[in-house]
């Protein structure tokens, strides 16, 4: 049994023609889960599979491009396909709240994500299990609660950076990583904006720290190929985007 990585979303943070907002669907047999779920990424899902029929959503953090299409994902849940309140919906800690607190003006009911989804907040000291699947966290350096990903099974790991400044730390918890999929939203080269992205050429830095077999960059603001090319010379292994649509297998 093998991970499969769809991307379906790995604009900056906001979409563009053909382009959604940050959202990865992570495959391995019977099991489907989405991680996060920005603008334009519901639409991508449904073009490749009923959202009912996930196994679960898990965000990382409450920045609109990483979470807004949940909204329409409550009404769909709700009113287009019958499943009601199951789906589970993992959030950082502290952010069921938080998530509540922004539809409350226009939309009051303290229900309203919890009407359809199976709302948690997972303990970023654990490790969440999915099935065979285990997830563990990593908190990131970013304006609000940020968590990346390390997303393993049996021998194989694929780790999401969500967003970070420079954290050498992060390195440290992508050890060994078959595929790091790592932010690049701070243009090409040159050091970031602390606490909030990631240059490219950074993103190829942590690469080579950590070991990791293959970098896959995402976030990226602006055309694709000078980015890949200035991680790719900081990294000196395989690295590429990630472009809509394509499917990587470790």
């Amino acid at each position: 049994m093998s991970l499969r990585l769809r991307v379906l979303g790995s604009g900056p943070a906001w979409p563009s023609p053909g382009r959604a907002c940050t959202g990865f669907l992570i495959e391995t047999g019977e099991l489907r889960v989405l991680l996060d779920c920005g603008t334009g990424v519901f639409e991508r899902l449904r073009a490749v599979m009923p959202p009912e029929d996930l196994s679960a959503v898990i965000i990382s953090h409450l920045h609109f491009d990483h979470f807004a299409d949940l909204m329409p994902f409550r009404y769909y849940l709700l009113f287009g396909s019958g499943r009601r309140a199951s789906l589970p919906l993992f959030l950082p800690p502290g952010a069921a709240e938080r998530l509540r607190r922004v539809v409350e003006p226009v939309e009051p009911s303290p229900g309203f994500f919890k009407d359809a989804f199976r709302v948690s907040e997972y303990d970023p000291d654990s490790t969440l299990r999915l099935g065979k699947v285990r997830i563990s966290f990593h908190k990131t350096l970013h304006p609000v609660d940020t968590y990346a990903f390390r997303i393993s099974l049996g021998g194989a790991a694929l780790v999401y950076s969500a967003d970070t400044g420079w954290d050498p730390s992060l390195a440290g918890f992508a050890t060994g990583a078959d595929l790091f999929l790592c932010e690049a939203g701070w243009g090409t080269d040159g050091r970031s904006a602390e606490g909030m992205h990631l240059s490219a050429a950074e993103a190829g830095l942590l690469a080579r720290m950590a070991g990791a077999r293959r970098l896959l960059l995402t976030h990226i603001p602006g055309p694709e190929a000078p980015s890949v090319a200035a991680a790719r010379a900081e990294f000196g292994g395989p690295a590429e985007h990630a472009g809509p649509g394509e499917v990587f297998r470790i």
